[in-house]
């Protein structure tokens, strides 16, 4: 069963590691994480400001949350979701 964004659209900055976010499984809340690396690489795929983490976050939230969602149906306790899976490789 996919899962559901939290509606309360929270989220914490790791300090040079990772955005941590929640999603829901019924009730059941389910801890989430982007590295740092992959929304930098998208910052930059973009052509917008690479250290703006949380502004890249926000614009991809809905990306995010749904590989964070396809990893923990795939059976992933703690999906985090990393630089190839968030911009295009490059050909």
């Amino acid at each position: 069963m996919p899962l559901s964004p939290d509606p309360s659209g929270g989220f914490q900055q790791a300090e040079l590691e990772a955005v941590l976010f929640a999603m829901f499984n019924g009730d059941d809340r389910i801890g989430c994480r982007v590295e740092w690396s992959a929304l930098r690489d998208r910052a930059i795929f973009d052509g917008t400001a690479p250290n703006d983490i949380s502004g890249t976050f926000m614009r991809h939230r809905a990306t995010i949350e749904r590989i964070a969602s396809d990893q923990f149906d795939a059976g992933k306790e703690m999906p985090v979701v990393e630089p190839e899976q968030l911009t295009p490789a490059v050909p």
